[in-house]
């Protein structure tokens, strides 16, 4: 139960920042020493609780428990002042840093966040825009031509395009040896299977498609669709909060980047001094021994 406590009370610490429900009743419940602890300072605390933790404060033994940890809190915190720790260099860094962290992100809330809100028009219009994203079972029949260059590969798609045979140049071209023998076929495969690059292309192509050129970690791949097995449409409601998910991430990251450049005022107000930066020293981190895929 004490280390439930300790628990609960980090996550009020790490919830500091949340706007908690502001009550005004001024009733003393305890003091220590001259600081008063009133029935606003402990509806105040137990707001900043995540939910599934209020409930254990319910009771008249919650509520003496969670005051008596309120009462700690106050006699630790005025010990440290008296031993003069709020002067200390370190907490007044750590204060220094908090503070700036806690205006960055209330800067972000207003410019970023409660910029990029989404419609259910916006959500419903990208559903209806991208169906095979959301068809579950959906497979694809493709083969690809994977080579070291994006030169390489887009000789290789004018030949394509040009009528060559597609079995032939994986053949002779790719350096994926295992499809390459069978003309670059892949066979079916579902979402999942491949890295997400290759993935979306593939899904977004139709039967007889060629590609452009698509970057991987493997290389450059030239993908052709062949055949299309189709799976069940999932309702829009069902991934309605992962549409969201996914646009908001990206409208953030894009009105993030112009507002940067915005601040940036086109490099007036920022300069750095490559030289000094070149001349930083930093220690190689140790070397994880994890064996890979453990």
């Amino acid at each position: 139960m004490r280390k439930l406590l300790v628990l609960i009370f980090a996550m009020v610490f790490i919830a500091a920042c949340s706007s908690p429900k502001q009550s005004t009743d001024k009733s003393v419940l305890a003091k220590v020493n001259n600081t008063t602890i009133t029935k606003e300072n402990f509806l105040d605390k137990l707001d900043r609780l995540p939910e599934w933790a209020r409930g254990r404060f319910q009771t008249e033994e919650g509520k003496k428990e969670l005051l008596d940890e309120i009462i700690k809190e106050e006699l630790l915190f005025q010990e440290a002042e008296k031993q003069g720790l709020h002067k200390d260099k370190e907490y007044m860094n750590k204060v220094d840093e908090f503070r700036r962290m806690t205006l960055i992100s209330s800067l972000l809330k207003r410019e970023i966040e409660d910029k990029t809100q989404l419609s259910e028009e916006e959500l419903k219009d990208f559903y209806d825009k991208h169906p095979d994203e959301f068809n579950q079972g959906l497979q694809v029949k493709a083969k690809h031509i994977l080579v070291d260059t994006e030169k390489e590969a887009k000789e290789i798609q004018e030949k394509l395009q040009k009528g060559g045979d597609f079995a032939e140049l994986a053949k002779a071209h790719s350096k994926d040896k295992g499809s390459a023998v069978n003309g670059g076929d892949l066979g079916f495969f579902t979402k999942g299977r491949m890295v997400p690059k290759f993935e979306h292309v593939a899904f977004n192509l139709k039967p007889g498609e060629l590609s452009d050129p698509v970057k991987t970690q493997f290389g450059y791949h030239l993908i052709q669709v062949t055949e299309k097995k189709e799976g069940t449409l999932r309702a829009f409601e069902e991934v309605k909060a992962s549409i969201e998910r996914r646009l908001k991430m990206e409208r953030q990251r894009e009105t993030f980047d112009t507002y940067i450049e915005k601040l940036k005022g086109d490099g007036k107000k920022v300069n750095i001094n490559e030289e000094e930066l070149k001349s930083v020293v930093i220690e190689s981190a140790p070397v994880d021994s994890t064996p890979e895929g453990h």
